[in-house]
């Protein structure tokens, strides 16, 4: 029943007043100081009414009033952690003292680090609180010895970081604020120095030196590069060592969970852990001590990994379980479930933006809510039948609970997730259980290596296994676009035909086809949209040239020869447009002919043409000269590349309307060609600083300019 779920409220409540404050700027421009009042009035009406309102037809009202304490708190809290990050000022250049407040990670070419920055004393500009920043070092014999609690001294100055530079491009900035991070910067050796080591939280500072002490281990005892890589992200959280191949077989198959530690996780080292502890029978001890032994190593094992939203959340569930259980107190799932999601919500609101907190609870409610119904449509008297059935279920169960939102973030969805449960879990229930023998026993040499023998072949196995099925033909559907409403729209549909499904009842299935002529509605007003576009793109990829050439659902993307043969570098900026627009990956050289009948185009290789506006792409040295009074018309010219550019003689060679520096000239260049434009009144748009330009047009506008 809702009443007996009073948790499930105060989360909506508190979700509702944290996406308020964190969506609406106009909240958080409201004194914060206002909301304690507004928290404090309510709280005295709350008691008033509770006290003078006996009747049970209004205690509504009690409920409305606990609920809005609820919804200020989170807009209250959700305003306090944006205050951080909300309009950061400029850093000085300068020397800072820098502490590590979390485990470096170590990448390809550098070291990813986090940092709490402090000015030195005595300057004016100093900056009242400390800074938080993501610093990456250049990757050296010292950067890579960094760990948590290193304090360094630093001459640098930190820079907020921008926002997106092209349409649909994950906007990292916002990602940094959510996470309470306003300002980034790069250090080269000689600009740093090590000073000491002083961790402030020795928890932290112990899970980082265990989580480097078992790697080694795991190292030292038969496991491959690809196979330490599988297992450091299955036991320990540590995902840094990843080869990209092995992730995308992964990502195909359906597997990437298991990559993630997650509930599956904690649930695998809850249920060892009981199984090793099932042994004493003692009534005291199954009571008092047993519950404080798992709690210890569940939470243990939960700080190893790092404290992620999904081991936390599993964490604190499974803890409520044991600690009822202990009491001989009964607890509804969904309530457990919410407590969880508000007690992490309270010390991080922010969190409620995170993608693996929204993952992990979408999957858990799927299984929570789906998984019931659907397992009891079917009875095998086999246990080994049952157990498939039981697995497919649960497959299914948490695809429909995060099917939409996985659209939305990743855009894909893989069809054999079904068969690659069938073998994951068990082995990955195997691979953890021998993992936490491992974790164990790692200081005796002869166990260890054993051990390590054995999880070296299991993930050996897991491997083929994941890669033959991400090899499999139609392994999934790729390039979903799911804007949020269509998520909301899916997840309602879902809903409604699983009512419809469970209840057997037709009333629910006029809300289900009302939300069937939403979607529908909806697809035809974005396929329309799509159908009548017309634009041209011009990309800020770093150091690189890229222009698109868009009409309806068909494209050219002109991109520079370095580009074109590692397109790979673009899909991080490009992708998301690409298939918000609907478009094929359709590449072609710069300077090659192309003519396209399906977008109207034609380019020479230097001039061009689309929907009657003239273009011209200029990369090299300036080879023609003024001829008389007589000037070449042009819309636009295009600057690329690094060699030096007269725009003095250009002015007097073509009559155009817009200069455009795209992403490949360097900054020199682009300094005295803005400075060159601004002594003689020419209109030009650096691509670089501004991000990408959009030339939009609408029919019979050929001219019409829209910029980004």
């Amino acid at each position: 029943m809702w009443w007996e779920k009073p948790f499930v409220r105060i989360f909506f409540f508190y979700a509702a007043g944290i996406l308020l404050a964190a969506l609406v700027p106009v909240a958080r421009q409201v004194p914060v100081y206002v909301y304690p009042g507004i928290i404090a009035a309510l709280v005295v009406a709350g008691f008033v009414l509770y006290y003078k309102n006996s009747s049970w037809s209004l205690s509504w009202i009690n409920g409305l009033t606990t609920g809005l304490i609820v919804f200020f708190l989170g807009m209250f809290a959700t305003i306090l952690r944006f205050s951080e990050t909300e309009n950061p000022t400029e850093a000085p250049q300068g020397i800072y003292f820098a502490k590590i407040i979390r485990e470096p990670v170590v990448k390809e070419k550098s070291v990813k680090v986090l940092l709490s920055m402090e000015l030195i004393p005595g300057r004016k500009d100093s900056i009242a609180r400390p800074l938080k920043a993501v610093a990456f070092f250049a990757k050296d014999s010292l950067s890579t010895r960094l760990q948590y609690g290193d304090r360094l001294l630093l001459k640098a100055r930190p820079q907020i970081p921008s926002g997106p530079a092209n349409p649909g491009e994950f906007d990292y900035a916002r990602f940094l604020k959510m996470n309470g991070i306003s300002y980034t910067l790069y250090l080269r050796p000689g600009q740093w120095q090590y000073l000491d080591y002083d961790p402030g939280n020795p928890l932290l500072a112990w899970a980082g030196k265990a989580r480097r002490y078992l790697l080694d281990a795991l190292r030292n005892n038969g496991l491959s590069d690809q196979q330490l890589a599988v297992v450091a992200a299955m036991l320990l959280g540590h995902d840094d060592l990843m080869n990209p191949e092995v992730e995308q077989q992964y990502a195909a198959a359906g597997a990437m969970h298991i990559l993630c530690v997650s509930g599956l996780h904690v649930g695998i080292v809850y249920l060892v852990v009981s199984f090793l502890l099932g042994f004493v029978k003692s009534r005291k001890f199954e009571k008092y001590l047993k519950p404080v032994i798992v709690l210890t190593i569940i939470w243990g094992y939960a700080l190893l990994t790092g404290l992620s939203p999904a081991v936390t959340r599993a964490s604190v569930m499974f803890s409520m379980f044991i600690i009822a259980g202990a009491l001989n107190r009964s607890n509804d799932v969904f309530n457990t479930l919410a407590v969880s999601a508000v007690l992490m919500l309270f010390i991080n609101p922010l969190l409620l933006f995170n993608v693996s907190f929204q993952l992990s609870y979408s999957a858990v409610l799927g299984i929570l809510v789906f998984y019931r119904p659907v397992y009891g449509l079917l009875y095998f008297r086999n246990k080994i039948a049952d157990k498939i059935w039981s697995l497919l279920v649960i497959s299914f169960a948490a695809q429909l609970g995060t099917f939409p939102l996985a659209a939305h973030y990743f855009h894909y969805m893989p069809a054999y997730f079904w068969l690659t449960n069938l073998f994951v879990i068990p082995l990955s229930f195997l691979i953890i259980a021998v993992g936490f023998g491992f974790v164990l026993f790692s200081w005796f040499p002869l166990v260890a290596h054993i051990l390590g023998f054995i999880l070296s072949w299991m993930v050996l196995i897991l491997n083929k296994l994941v890669a033959m099925i991400g090899e499999l033909p139609y392994h999934g559907i790729h390039d979903l676009y799911f804007p949020w409403l269509k998520v909301f729209f899916v997840y309602g549909l879902i809903i409604m035909l699983f009512l419809i499904f469970l209840k057997q009842k037709v009333s629910y299935l006029l809300p289900a086809l009302g939300l069937v002529l939403l979607l529908s509605g909806y697809q035809t007003l974005d396929k329309a949209n799509r159908i009548n576009q017309n634009k041209m793109v011009i990309y800020s990829v770093n150091n690189h040239s890229a222009y698109d050439f868009i009409r309806g659902n068909y494209h050219v993307c002109l991109m520079d020869s370095l580009l074109l043969a590692d397109p790979e570098k673009a899909n991080y900026q490009l992708e998301n447009f690409r298939i918000a627009s609907r478009l094929e990956k359709k590449n072609s050289p710069i300077h090659q002919p192309v003519t396209d009948t399906l977008t109207d185009l034609f380019c020479d290789g230097e001039f061009g043409i689309f929907n009657n506006y003239r273009f011209m792409v200029l990369d090299g040295k300036l080879k023609y000269y003024p001829d008389g009074d007589s000037r070449q018309k042009l819309d636009v010219i295009i600057v690329a590349g690094r060699d030096y550019l007269d725009l003095n003689k250009l002015v007097k060679i073509f009559d155009f309307n817009l200069l455009v520096f795209d992403s490949s000239v360097p900054a020199w260049k682009r300094k005295k060609l803005a400075e060159s434009a601004n002594a003689l009144g020419v209109n030009y748009y650096d691509v670089r600083e501004q991000g990408a330009l959009v030339l939009d047009f609408r029919k019979g506008e050929h001219n019409f300019l829209a910029l980004k």
